[in-house]
C-alpha cells in the first residue's frame, strides 16, 4: 500500500528515535569546525561556542517548559525539545554569551564574520537534512556550492559572499517549504538583526544590502512557487478497520468521517511511545472536540492486554485504544517503526504520515 502525504523524518538508533534535523545539526557543526580548521586555517571560534550553548539550551529547555511530563518520564527529553520558546531562549542565551565573551576579551564583535559563520552553518545544516532524508542530489549540490564559496572566500573577503550564502539559504528554505516555519523565521530574524548592525556600522553597505535584499526576495519567490507548482500531494483513503477496545467497545474508523483523525500505532514497551503519550493525552483533553485521537495498540507485538490496560491506567489515557490482536492492521498500514501516526482529513484520506514521537505542539499544527 503506497500512502500519500508527507512524512516527518526520523532515524531509528536502537530503541531511540531521533529527528533527522537533530542529527543534521550535529553533522553541520562538525563540518563547519573542519572547514574553519582546514580551509580558513582558524582554531575554534566564539561562534562555535555560542552554537554549542544554543543547542544545549534549546534541547534541555524541554525540562523547564514541560516539567510535569519530564518528571513523569525523564526519558522524554531524548525525543523532544523546548519548541519555539526553546529556540528563542537558546538564541538569547547564545547571543548573550557571544557578546559577553567578546567584551571580556576586549574584542570588537565583527558582525560580518559572525553572520557569515551563521549563514554557512545553516547552509551545511540544510545540506545535511537533504542528504539524511535521501534527497542526495539537492544535498550534494548544496555541499559542492558551499565548498566552492568557502575556497573563494578564503582568498577574497568581499561581503558579497555573506549575501550569497543568505540567498542560498532562503532559496533552499523556500524550496523545502520551510521559509515560514520555525526554521525559516529563526534564520530570517537572526539575519535581519545582524545585517542591521552591519549597516549601522558600515553605512557604505546600505546600497549593497538593498540590492541583495531584492535578489533574496526574487530568488526565494521563484523557489517557493517552483515547489508549489511541482509538488503533488497524493491522498489515499485510509483502510477501514473494526476493532475492540479494552472495555469491549467497537471502534470503526469509517464512523469518524467528517472529522479529522490522529491515528496512532504504538506498543507499551516502546520508549518513544511512552514519551509521546502524555503529550497526546493533553492534546486530546484540549482539542478532542475538534479532532479525534485513536491510538491502535499493536497487541500482537505487545506484552498482552493486561499490560496495555495497566499502561492506559498509569498514563491516564482517555482517548480510544483499539486492540490489533491479530496484527492485521499493523501489516496493512505497513507499521515498521513505532510510534507511527497518520493524520486523516475529514474524508478519511491520509494527509500526513509521521514516524517517531510527537509533542503537543506538533499535534496542534494539524488542527488547521
Amino acid at each position: 500500500m503506497n500512502k500519500g502525504g508527507n512524512s516527518l523524518s526520523y532515524i531509528q538508533i536502537g530503541n531511540i528515535t531521533v529527528k533527522t534535523e537533530w542529527i543534521a545539526f550535529v553533522i553541520a557543526l562538525l563540518l563547519i569546525m573542519l572547514i574553519e580548521r582546514f580551509i580558513y586555517k582558524k582554531s575554534a571560534s566564539m561562534f562555535q561556542d555560542a552554537l554549542f550553548y544554543y543547542i544545549l539550551v534549546w534541547k534541555f529547555s524541554y525540562i523547564f517548559f514541560e516539567w510535569p511530563i519530564f518528571i513523569k518520564n525523564p526519558m522524554s527529553v531524548l525525543y523532544f525539545s523546548g519548541g519555539i520558546w526553546g529556540h528563542i531562549l537558546g538564541v538569547v542565551v547564545a547571543g548573550g554569551i557571544l557578546i559577553y565573551k567578546t567584551k571580556r576579551r576586549n574584542e570588537t564583535l565583527i558582525w560580518k564574520d559572525w553572520l557569515y559563520s551563521f549563514a554557512e552553518f545553516y547552509l551545511l545544516f540544510q545540506a545535511s537534512v537533504f542528504v539524511l532524508s535521501e534527497n542526495w542530489t539537492v544535498g550534494i549540490i548544496i555541499l559542492v556550492v558551499y565548498i566552492l564559496i568557502a575556497i573563494k572566500k578564503s582568498s577574497n573577503e568581499s561581503p558579497n559572499w555573506m549575501f550569497i550564502l543568505i540567498v542560498l539559504n532562503l532559496v533552499f528554505l523556500s524550496y523545502n517549504q520551510k521559509v515560514f516555519s520555525i526554521e525559516g523565521w529563526t534564520f530570517l530574524v537572526i539575519s535581519v538583526i545582524a545585517v542591521s548592525f552591519i549597516v549601522k556600522k558600515e553605512k557604505a553597505l546600505l546600497k549593497t544590502t538593498i540590492s541583495w535584499t531584492l535578489i533574496v526576495i526574487l530568488a526565494s519567490s521563484v523557489a517557493l512557487n517552483f515547489e508549489k507548482t511541482n509538488k503533488t500531494v497524493l491522498l489515499e483513503e485510509a483502510p477501514d478497520f473494526e476493532l475492540q477496545t479494552l472495555s469491549g467497545e467497537t471502534v470503526r474508523l469509517s464512523d469518524y468521517r467528517g472529522k479529522k483523525v490522529i491515528l496512532n500505532f504504538w506498543a507499551t514497551w516502546c520508549p518513544p511511545c511512552k514519551a509521546e503519550m502524555p503529550h497526546m493525552q493533553n492534546f486530546y483533553e484540549e482539542h478532542g472536540d475538534e479532532i479525534e485521537v485513536i491510538a491502535v495498540n499493536l497487541t500482537s507485538r505487545d506484552n498482552g492486554m493486561e499490560g496495555v490496560e495497566k499502561f492506559a491506567r498509569d498514563y491516564g489515557l482517555t482517548f480510544k485504544i483499539p486492540l490489533d490482536v491479530d496484527g492485521v492492521y499493523g501489516e496493512q498500514y505497513e507499521i515498521m517503526s513505532i510510534p507511527t501516526t497518520y493524520v486523516l482529513d475529514e474524508n478519511g484520506q491520509i494527509f500526513q504520515k509521521i514516524i517517531g514521537p510527537m509533542d503537543q505542539n506538533t499535534l496542534e499544527s494539524y488542527l488547521d
